[in-house]
């Protein structure tokens, strides 16, 4: 898959550039991202903190992303990957804990759409692990339950002025982050659409990266030379999981790459510069 990566526009330390990409779009998506007909909750024998359940009882597959945040239940989490949710199935949720004070409640999850920030993704992703998503998400003073989802709550004048002035364009499939003057991250998914349903929450998490840095332009060089980097990354397949789709990783000094494939489509795609200074000094 080939991206193109058009003018930046920056509002303070942030900085958008909308993404295009030469995979067709398909005339109708096979899958939804609406939690309508997906009931999240608790393991029937007992809460566990790495895993929830989802029980899709609609007709479609529902895309859950990287990131994703879910509420309630024993404590709040974040899908710690991409997959899609068969109709009809009751698939296991690997998450990650984003709410360190808090161990009890009710059996049921939602999700409101938000999405965990680049920082704390990335601080599961190195050998932390969760101890280290409990360190990252402390350091953003959350609230008395040290909850990211309810600090995302939080200032969001400058989240609105960012939508506000970077809407999704014609045809635009992902964004590049930039945050004080270096990319962060990059997502891009094979429908519009779905780049329209997550982009606030997209936003949101990144002005959170914001709050306290630089009011830095991030140069379109910079962008386009991390799309350039990602574009010769080799990804590890993991084996054909039918109907979930496939998952390729992959890491280096300087990304880290994550890819949900369905069929021949790639339907989620995400990388981290991990050479940002917010990354570098965590």
């Amino acid at each position: 898959m080939k991206l193109h990566v058009g003018q930046g526009t920056t509002v303070g330390a942030i900085t958008i550039f909308p993404v295009w990409s030469d995979q067709r779009v398909a005339p109708s998506r096979r899958y939804t991202t609406s939690l309508e007909d997906v009931a999240i909750s608790e393991l029937e024998d007992g809460p566990t903190v790495p895993q929830l359940i989802a029980t899709n009882a609609g007709a479609q597959p529902v895309l859950v992303l990287d990131g994703q945040l879910f509420d309630g239940g024993w404590q709040h989490r974040m899908a710690t990957r991409s997959s899609l949710l068969p109709a009809g199935s009751r698939t296991a949720l690997d998450v990650a804990c984003v709410e360190q004070h808090r161990w009890g409640g009710t059996n049921v999850q939602r999700s409101r759409g938000g999405r965990a920030t680049t920082y704390v993704r990335d601080g599961f992703e190195r050998a932390g692990g969760q101890s280290e998503v409990w360190r990252r998400v402390e350091r953003y003073g959350a609230t008395t339950t040290g909850s990211l989802v309810d600090r995302l709550q939080l200032d969001g004048g400058q989240a609105a002025l960012v939508r506000r002035v970077t809407r999704p364009l014609a045809g635009q499939v992902g964004i590049v982050v930039g945050v004080g003057g270096q990319p962060i991250a990059l997502e891009v998914f094979d429908d519009p659409r779905t780049l329209v349903e997550q982009y606030p929450a997209i936003v949101r998490a990144a002005c959170l990266e914001g709050v306290g840095r630089t009011a830095l332009p991030t140069p379109s060089r910079r962008a386009r030379r991390m799309v350039e980097r990602l574009e010769r990354t080799h990804l590890d397949v993991e084996p054909d999981v039918g109907q979930t789709g496939r998952l390729g990783r992959a890491t280096s000094e300087a990304l880290s790459v994550m890819s949900l494939r369905h069929g021949l489509r790639t339907v989620h795609l995400r990388a981290t510069n991990r050479r940002h200074p917010i990354l570098q000094e965590a």
